[in-house]
C-alpha cells in the first residue's frame, strides 16, 4: 500500500507491506529529538475526608480503596472560595529545557455532559485561567455516562514556566457512590543532553473490561527491536480493590515502575506529582519501563473491573 501527499511543487510518497489497521488510535502529538516525557495529575473527588478510613486509603493503605464502595466528595484544596473543587501536582523538567507540548486531560463521570471548560492554574500565577476543551469524548460505563476532555495548554506552559505546582479546579463532575472525577497533565520538554528518542501522545479513551474489547495499539513504527521504551498510561475509574487489570507488549506483561509494582494489578489509583498523596480513587498514573519486541503491540485487558484507558504516551530510544 502507498501514500502520496503534495504540496505546491513539493511531491512525497511513502510505501508500507501492510495497509490501514484496525487496531491503535490517531496520534495526539508527535516528536523526537533530545525530549523527555512527563505525566503529572490528581483526583478531584475523594472518599469523605472525616473517615479515617479514609485517610488510610489516601496513604495508600487499606483494603477498602475502591470509589464504587465509598461515597466520593469533591476535593477542594486551594483555599479559593471562587472553586468548588481543586487539587494540584508538581512538575519538573530538566535544567535547560523547554516545553515542546503540553496537553491537559480531564475526566470524570457527569451524566449533564456539560464538559467544555475548567479552570488552571499554571505555576508562579496568582489566578485561573479558564481553558476550554478542544475535544470531548464520552463513554458508556457501569457507573453511568463519563467524559475525557482534551485541551492543548502549550502556550499556556511556555507563557507562565512549566515547574512548579499547577492547580486545576471545577471540572464538571457528579458527586456520590461510584463517582470519580481527575485531571492529568501530559508534557514533552526539551532535555540538553539527553539521549535521542522519538515519542507519540495517543488519547484512545477506551473502555475496557467486562465486556468492552481488549485494547491493542501497534508501537512498530517508532524504532526497531530491543529500542529500550518508556510508556506512560493514564486510566480513569479503575479500582485497586479489583485486581487483574494487565499491560503487556509483544505478549510479556508488564510491571509498572510506581506504586505496589503489581504486574497482576496495573491500576491502583496511583497519583504523580500530587505531594504526600501516595493514592487516589479513580485516578492512576502509570510508567512502565520494557524494550520493544519484534511485534511491539501494546494490550491492556482487565478480567473483572472496567477502566477507561484515557492517555497512552510512548518514548522509545531507537539503537545507535
Amino acid at each position: 500500500p502507498g501514500l502520496r501527499v503534495s504540496a505546491g511543487e513539493e511531491r512525497l510518497s511513502a510505501r508500507a507491506r501492510a495497509g490501514v489497521r484496525e487496531a491503535g488510535a490517531p496520534a495526539r502529538f508527535a516528536t523526537d529529538g533530545r525530549v523527555v516525557t512527563r505525566v503529572i495529575g490528581n483526583a478531584l473527588l475523594s472518599c469523605e475526608n472525616d473517615r479515617v478510613s479514609c485517610l488510610v486509603t489516601g496513604r495508600g493503605n487499606g483494603e477498602c480503596r475502591d470509589n464504587d464502595l465509598r461515597r466520593m466528595k469533591a476535593i477542594d484544596a486551594d483555599r479559593d472560595p471562587r472553586t468548588s473543587s481543586s487539587s494540584a501536582a508538581s512538575l519538573s523538567i530538566p535544567s535547560g529545557g523547554h516545553v515542546v507540548w503540553a496537553g491537559l486531560y480531564w475526566s470524570a463521570a457527569n451524566r449533564a455532559r456539560t464538559t467544555t471548560t475548567i479552570k488552571v492554574r499554571p505555576p508562579g500565577r496568582a489566578g485561573y485561567i479558564r481553558v476550554r476543551a478542544t475535544e470531548v469524548v464520552t463513554r458508556e460505563l457501569p457507573v453511568g455516562s463519563v467524559y475525557q476532555a482534551f485541551a492543548d495548554v502549550t502556550a499556556l506552559a511556555a507563557a507562565h514556566g512549566a515547574n512548579g505546582r499547577w492547580w486545576v479546579a471545577d471540572a464538571p463532575m457528579e458527586e456520590g457512590a461510584s463517582r470519580y472525577a481527575g485531571w492529568s497533565l501530559v508534557v514533552i520538554a526539551t532535555a540538553p543532553g539527553r539521549p535521542y528518542a522519538r515519542t507519540v501522545v495517543l488519547d484512545p479513551a477506551a473502555p475496557v473490561g467486562n465486556g468492552h474489547d481488549v485494547l491493542t495499539m501497534p508501537l512498530s513504527g517508532l524504532a526497531s527491536m530491543a529500542s529500550p521504551a518508556r510508556i506512560h498510561l493514564v486510566t480513569w475509574e479503575g479500582d485497586a480493590g479489583i485486581k487483574g487489570d494487565r499491560v503487556s507488549l509483544g505478549g510479556v506483561v508488564l510491571r509498572p515502575v510506581g506504586g505496589r509494582r503489581d504486574a497482576r494489578n496495573a491500576f491502583e489509583g496511583t497519583p504523580v506529582g500530587a505531594g504526600g498523596a501516595k493514592a487516589a480513587l479513580g485516578l492512576d498514573m502509570d510508567l512502565f519501563k520494557t524494550v520493544l519486541s519484534a511485534r511491539p503491540v501494546l494490550r491492556v485487558t482487565s478480567r473483572k473491573d472496567v477502566v477507561l484507558v484515557g492517555v497512552v504516551v510512548a518514548s522509545v530510544r531507537p539503537r545507535s
